[in-house]
Parts: C-alpha cells; structure tokens; sequence
C-alpha cells in the first residue's frame, strides 16, 4: 500500500520539508522534524511520503498556533522548504492519500483513497467533519474515537487512532530499563495549575516523586512556547523525548486536560508501564485496568501496587502489547484495506455500460 501524508505550511507539527520515504528513514527523518513525534509513528508503519503544500486553509488551529503570534508565519515560512505545491503532487499514484485537515480539492473519479484527520478535536471543522466528510474526500479519520467504529460506505466518518508502529520503535530503542516514571508533561501542568510550562510544574514533578516514592522525569521547558514553535527550530528534540522515555519502567499520564492522551502511545510503544485515565480514549483502549484511574487521587495507590509485583508487570505489558496491535495498528489498516475495496468497487459500477 503505498500512501501520502500531506500537510499546510504552517501546521507546525510533522516535517517541516516534503520528503519521499525512499530518500529517508526512521530516524533521519528528525533532521526536519521539530517538536513533538505526532504522526511519526503513522509514518515509519506505512513508510510514507509527505508533502508540505503552500497554505490552503485557514482553521481555527492555525489562528491559535500561528496567527495569533506575530512574526511566526514567517518563521516557519524561513525554516520550511521543499514546499510542493498541490498540482506536483502525483496523486494517482498512491493508494491513500492523508491529509491533515481538509486542505485538497480532492478531484473526482480518481481510485486513490482519500481521507484526512483535523489537527485539533476542538477545530470547528471536526465536529462538521463527523456528520460528513468535507468535499470530495471518502474519509474523516476521527482521532477523538467518536465516530463510527464500523465502516459501512463512503463518504463516511469513522473512529480511527494515530496509528502506532511497535516493532520499528523498539528496534530503534534497544534501552534498558530503569526504576524510574516518566510523567506525561500535561500532567505536570495540571497539577500545577497552569496551562504554560512554569516553576509551578517543576515543583509539581517534585511532589509526585515524593508521593510514589520513584525517581520522576519529565520534559516539559519546550512548551513554554505555545505548540513548542523556537527560533531555530527543536529539530531532533522529539528523538532525545522517545530516548529519555524509553529508559523510563513506567509512565504516568493521568490528569491531562482533555484530548485522547496519545502521548500515552509513545510509551507503550516503548515498551513502559503506562497509567492512564479512564475518559481519555487512548487510555481506555490501551491501559490494563490495574493501570486505569478514575482520578488523580488513585494514581499513586495503583502505581504503588504494580511497583511492587513483578507478575503484574509482565501481565500489564503483554496486555498493552496484544491491545496496541489491536487497536492501533490491526484495525484501523483493516479499515484502509475496506475503504480502499469499496472505492474501487464503486467506481467499476459507476463505469457506463460499453455498447
């Protein structure tokens, strides 16, 4: 299956260059990626290519990411190239077409599947996108799991994760682990009240490795910059994130705000213990219940019960295991798979009748 990631220039997570897998890999491809991994697992599963288009689209995610800060636009305009525009792209060639955000007109009668996620859950267009994917594309993929969990036709919204790729992080990661507890850095600003990265976190990592009696760590400076935009960019930050994660036993990311908690993700891929919330969907799909919380109350009795016995460990990782090839990775490819068939089926019937 040979398929196409494509971006807006001034969506500043992802790459920030088009770049075709055959002239990457796993691990280069964070010479142009700055900031967070989003997406970075998607890439590595399905070895695809991406392309970033000149802005197409204003959404509310790019008012709150860049507009409102002037002088940003023309730095990620500065650091960004090989920008491809829309028509150089060829898109017949792919079998799926990603795009973030509904940022193509997508033309009509073409085989390649086409389908697109929303930068952020909370952009008006997501819940438009819910009741009927915008324009000609065949699919919204719902990362918020609030959609459809079945496909029946197209056009159609279904639910549909980040897709994760277990096997390629952890044979790029081969760390011992250490009896230690990474904490998700939302956490850390939501037990410290603020909604910035602050002295007020810092001191909230401090507290939690007094309650659960581990060595705590974290990596949260990035974010004092709203969406981690610096000037240069934190090109290869995202790498040194996996790499201080993956040296961690366990991982909590209870108390987060809101979204689905897919920073959860990362760490099992990694192969971490992870401790998760029960209303973040990520979490209820992939936590063991010894693992699930209801509240910031209950994390540290749990963690403290899973600490002290080996036999649930290993039961809690063959859990996550078997649950990340599940859900992240099994049944949204066979989602793919469907969708791509019904395409191709529908355009065979559509086809007039030779005289």
């Amino acid at each position: 299956m040979k398929v196409a990631l494509i971006k807006q220039i001034l969506d500043v997570f992802g790459p920030w260059s088009s770049v075709l897998w055959k002239d990457t890999d796993h691990k280069r491809i964070f010479d142009i990626w700055p900031g967070k991994a989003v997406l970075w697992e998607m890439t590595c599963l399905l070895k695809a290519d991406w392309y970033v288009i000149p802005q197409q689209l204003e959404t509310d995610y790019t008012a709150d990411a860049v507009l409102q800060y002037p002088g940003r636009t023309d730095l990620i305009t500065k650091y960004t190239t090989n920008v491809s525009a829309p028509t150089n792209i060829p898109l017949e060639e792919y079998d799926v077409v990603i795009t973030i955000d509904p940022i193509l007109d997508v033309p009509k009668r073409m085989g390649t599947l086409f389908a697109y996620y929303m930068r952020e859950h909370w952009d008006r267009l997501y819940s438009r996108s819910l009741q009927r994917p915008i324009g000609n594309y065949d699919l919204f993929l719902a990362h918020m799991m609030d959609a459809r969990e079945e496909l029946a036709s197209l056009p159609q919204a279904v639910s549909f994760p980040y897709l994760r790729a277990p096997e390629v992080v952890r044979s790029l990661f081969q760390l011992d682990k250490e009896e230690a507890v990474w904490v998700d850095w939302r956490t850390l600003q939501a037990l410290g009240m603020t909604e910035r990265w602050s002295e007020a976190s810092e001191a909230a990592a401090r507290r939690v490795e007094a309650v659960i009696g581990l060595p705590t760590r974290y990596k949260g400076d990035i974010f004092r910059s709203k969406y981690g935009v610096v000037d240069p960019p934190s090109w290869g930050d995202a790498l040194g994130y996996l790499e201080g994660i993956g040296r961690c036993r366990f991982y909590i990311g209870v108390g987060r705000y809101s979204g689905a908690g897919q920073g959860l993700c990362d760490a099992a891929s990694l192969g971490c213990i992870c401790f998760g919330e029960q209303d973040k969907a990520y979490h209820s799909l992939l936590c063991h219940p010894a693992c699930l919380c209801s509240d910031m109350a209950e994390m540290p009795i749990k963690v403290r019960k899973v600490v002290s016995s080996t036999d649930l460990q290993a039961e809690i990782l063959a859990w996550q295991d078997k649950a990340l090839r599940e859900y992240f990775v099994n049944r949204p490819l066979s989602i793919i798979e469907k969708a791509i068939r019904i395409k191709h089926e529908g355009l065979v019937f559509a086809k007039p009748q030779q005289s």
